[in-house]
């Protein structure tokens, strides 16, 4: 399967913001397609490559594939896409509790 660079980075850029990323399986996506134009195929062969070198964890459940990034999956996805040591995914933040 060919994956192009632009495909690769999007969904590297998607699981870094977030931490976790949700993917039906599903041959035919016609919703899903048209909102990030990339097969759920595609996303899943990315994110089992990343399981296969330990950079994340993978839960199925009901025809829905749940990736979560650990520690060194961060380290990685930042050097691969050049960024900060200060940039961290929404999950590892705290929520910022307003004070009355």
């Amino acid at each position: 399967m060919l994956i192009t660079k632009k495909e690769r980075e999007f969904v590297y850029n998607e699981i870094f913001r977030v931490g976790i990323l949700v993917v039906r399986k599903n041959k035919k996506n016609s919703s899903e397609k048209e909102k990030n134009k990339i097969e759920s195929a595609v996303i899943i062969k990315l994110l089992k490559g990343l399981l296969s070198k330990g950079l994340v964890a993978e839960t199925f459940s009901w025809k829905v594939y749940y990736y979560t990034l650990n520690d060194k999956g961060i380290n990685f996805l930042r050097n691969f896409l050049n960024l900060p040591s200060t940039v961290v995914p929404l999950t590892y933040k705290k929520p910022v509790l307003a004070v009355k």
